[in-house]
């Protein structure tokens, strides 16, 4: 019974209706069938009693045109009304009939999903996405719902990741306000000494050289700062292209630039993946493990080593170094803009962008990063890149 009535729930709009449609015409002739019978018989109740009881019922007597016992006026009015029930009831039921086959129509098949479509699109309007479309129904309106959940859910993705991205670019805005205050503080101090001192002839020649080379080497710093502020600007609207490609040969790939890269250090490569073909982007997984690998080799001081691995459709790298390894400060700051632990001098080449854009790609490959430190010694860096879209 629990099956049929299951059957019945997801049955298309067209069949549900037809087979109403069917179901009431059906009910509706019974009914017809039924007034008839019970009309003809309470005429024939009445045509009874001016019969003769022993000659017993004669149709002509009552009926004809000539009659031996005419009937009273309550009778007659009575024959009457049930002779034009005989042909007012049957379209009245009919009619009826059809009315209550599109209500129950209405009821079982329109009203609750069209009340959570309107609902829903009346939430969306207001940009309330916090909320699910539930009607675990087969039909056209189960499907239309489905749809519309998918919509939703895109929307509040689509939403989600804009207010990320928004967050990040703000966090973006505030680091290079902070880091751009130093070299123009610096500029501003020097030329207040040019503007103090040359007019009165109490600055060498040689002093004079020395404050503009100082300041020529903070403008070179801004301008790094502002071409890197385009680059991460892009990186966030870069598509991720992916191609499915043999495991084997993308990891001989990264193992062939990894000995480039460690030349001059020793490398150990562990490769637990067994899947033999995945799908990413390989010019986005090559730039997030150059960076990682180069500040491998920057801090390790004899030996790095490299696990690769396929799980949970993530494809995972994970570099290791015997240096210092990363403080509590670092490992909670490195992945943001313009985090560096070089000295001021430095800073003009190492601006701390590195894993701050390996973080931005991972997360556009549908992955993340995490840094830790290993057991003994050494940095820990592990990136994931999503193998599905």
């Amino acid at each position: 019974m629990g099956e049929i009535k299951h059957k019945l729930k997801n049955l298309s709009i067209l069949s549900a209706f037809v087979l109403l449609s069917v179901g009431f015409l059906i009910l509706a002739m019974l009914l017809v069938e039924v007034e008839k019978t019970l009309l003809t018989n309470a005429q024939r109740d009445i045509a009874f009693q001016y019969s003769e009881v022993i000659q017993g019922f004669n149709a002509e007597k009552v009926w004809g045109n000539q009659f031996v016992f005419p009937l009273s006026e309550r009778d007659g009015k009575m024959m009457w009304l049930y002779e034009m029930g005989m042909w007012t009831l049957p379209p009245i039921t009919y009619l009826a009939c059809f009315i209550l086959a599109g209500v129950v129509f209405y009821k079982s098949k329109i009203r609750k999903p069209l009340m959570l479509l309107t609902v829903s699109a009346s939430k969306i309007a207001t940009n309330d996405l916090d909320f699910s479309i539930v009607y675990n129904r087969n039909d056209e309106m189960g499907l239309l719902c489905k749809a519309f959940e998918k919509m939703r859910s895109a929307l509040e993705s689509n939403n989600r990741e804009m207010w990320r991205q928004m967050n990040e670019r703000k966090k973006l805005n505030a680091a290079f306000s902070h880091d751009l205050r130093t070299p123009l503080t610096v500029i501003e101090g020097h030329l207040g000494i040019l503007q103090k001192y040359t007019p009165k002839g109490k600055l060498s020649a040689a002093d004079a050289m020395q404050t503009y080379t100082v300041m020529a080497g903070q403008i070179e710093r801004l301008k790094n700062y502002v071409s890197s502020m385009n680059t991460l600007q892009r990186l966030e609207d870069v598509p991720i292209v992916r191609k499915t490609i043999s495991t084997d040969s993308l990891i001989a790939h990264l193992s062939d630039t990894a000995e480039i890269i460690c030349s001059d250090k020793q490398l150990s490569i562990v490769n637990t993946s067994s899947a033999a073909r995945i799908s990413i982007d390989l010019e986005i997984v090559m730039q997030v493990f150059e960076n990682i690998l180069s500040n491998a080799v920057r801090y390790a001081k004899t030996s790095i080593s490299i696990q690769y691995a396929v799980d949970n459709d993530m494809f995972s790298i994970t570099v290791d170094d015997d240096g210092t390894g990363f403080d509590d400060a670092a490992i909670k700051s490195a992945t943001n803009p313009f985090y560096t632990t070089e000295k001021k001098h430095d800073t003009a080449q190492h601006l701390g962008l590195g894993l701050n854009i390996c973080k931005i790609l991972c997360e556009r490959h549908n992955g993340n990063i995490e840094l830790s430190n290993g057991i003994k010694t050494g940095a820990s860096v592990s990136v994931r890149f999503g193998t599905t879209e």
